[in-house]
């Protein structure tokens, strides 16, 4: 039998401009280390992960693995692969590389995260696993619980809507990697640009399911998610 490999790859490509800070969002600290090694902890310690795909800007990788990997022991293997100019472009890098270097496609399982999301907790990686497994494409997702309103461009309601089928989808989205680089072919074919990684899987025709996520896996990209993220973090 045939070992099935699974990879993390972890996007940290943008420039986080929304934080509104002189330093790249990603390392920021939380709790005197950086967002971005305490996400790839959450993926090392899985022992289901094999290896790790760091995507990064370009002109960080000295910063990177000098600041973010090597002061952190992590026990598996990081490989730090260049950015695009946007997040779909970044993951298709991180692709590509998995691409060039495993021989058995279909025995591959790719895992794409956030990684400015250092809360995801080992229930939620290892159901997506399970679930990518089974059906080809899973995502992590919150049933949304508060009332939504679509609103006009004037900000005045137009309607209520119906969250009775709405959810809020996190990462990490995980896809056996043959049925991932196929929809990325797919989109680049028909030029679609797609929110997330699992909209271009739905996109080429596939199913993707969903399984339970947590409020608690923020993604930090402004000021008040790094203040929420200290509270989480002194709460743990």
């Amino acid at each position: 039998m045939v070992h099935l490999k699974i990879f993390a790859i972890i996007v940290a490509a943008g420039k986080g401009l929304r934080m509104g800070s002189k330093i790249k969002k990603q390392y920021l600290c939380l709790g005197r280390i950086p967002i971005l090694a305490r996400t790839i902890m959450q993926f090392d310690k899985c022992d289901q992960v094999d290896e790790i795909v760091l995507v990064i800007p370009e002109q960080d990788r000295e910063y990177c693995q000098k600041q973010v990997v090597d002061p952190y022991g992590f026990g598996k293997k990081i490989h730090l692969v260049d950015g695009g100019k946007e997040r779909q472009q970044s993951v298709l890098n991180g692709l590509k590389w998995v691409g060039d270097t495993i021989k058995l496609e279909k025995q591959t399982i790719v895992m794409i995260h956030d990684g400015v999301r250092p809360f995801v907790d080992q229930t939620v990686i290892e159901a997506c696993i399970q679930n990518a497994i089974e059906y080809g494409a899973c995502v992590p997702a919150v049933k949304i619980t508060d009332t939504v309103k679509d609103v006009c461009k004037d900000l005045s309601v137009k309607k209520t809507v119906d969250r009775q089928s709405l959810y809020t989808v996190q990462t990490p989205q995980t896809f056996r990697f043959d049925l991932l680089l196929r929809a990325f072919d797919h989109a680049v074919k028909t030029s679609f640009l797609g929110t997330d990684d699992a909209s271009l899987v739905e996109h080429l025709g596939h199913r993707v399911v969903i399984v339970n996520g947590s409020k608690l896996n923020i993604k930090i990209t402004t000021q008040e998610d790094l203040d929420l993220g200290k509270v989480l973090l002194s709460e743990t």
